[in-house]
Parts: C-alpha cells; structure tokens; sequence
C-alpha cells in the first residue's frame, strides 16, 4: 500500500488550507511507524516547511501577503494507508519524505 501525507497551511487568522501528498511504500512501513518517527523529528508543534520536504505550499494565493497573518510554516496532521496511485511531483517513496526531515 501508498502512503497519504496530510497536511494543512494555517495562518495567525486560523485560516486553513488543506492538502495531501501520496508517495510509494516500497519497504512496507506502517502508517503507525511513519507516523511515530515524523512525530519525533517535528516535535511536539509538529510544524515543517513544504518547500524544504518537497510537497506543495498551502498559501492561500487568493490573498496578498500579510506579514501579520502569514508565516512559511505548514502542519502535519497524519499518515494513513492508501490504495490510491502516486502522485508526488517526484515519484518518491516515503522513506524519501523521512530521510528528508531529519
């Protein structure tokens, strides 16, 4: 099975952009396993970067930029088993995705 990497952008308004990207699982990790390790490696905040992992930015484009409500950080809300195709930009696993974070 693919896993499906969940993630939101949310600005200091609480506004909220959500967003999903699904990389193959070539090893078989479990969504658990996965999910524990980049629960490490984010912290108890659980905040990343999109551009430095990868995946899509969330930024609501709709809006200008306001340094008041933007920051450049995203949040990880989870990791499920999928039987959906791959559909990351660059075809990686998910071990990929994990190497990168640490």
């Amino acid at each position: 099975m693919n896993i499906e990497f969940e993630y939101r952008y949310r600005d200091y308004g609480n506004f909220k952009n959500y967003n999903s990207v699904v990389f193959g699982n070539k090893n078989n990790l479990a969504s658990k396993e996965i999910d524990r390790i980049i629960s490490e490696v984010l912290g108890s905040d659980q905040f990343f970067e999109a551009s430095r992992l990868g995946v899509p930015e969330m930024f609501f484009k709709q809006f200008p930029y306001d340094p008041e409500l933007d920051w450049p950080m995203h949040e990880y809300c989870g990791v499920s088993e999928t039987a959906s195709p791959i559909n990351d930009a660059q075809s990686r696993d998910i071990s990929d995705l994990l190497s990168r974070m640490e």
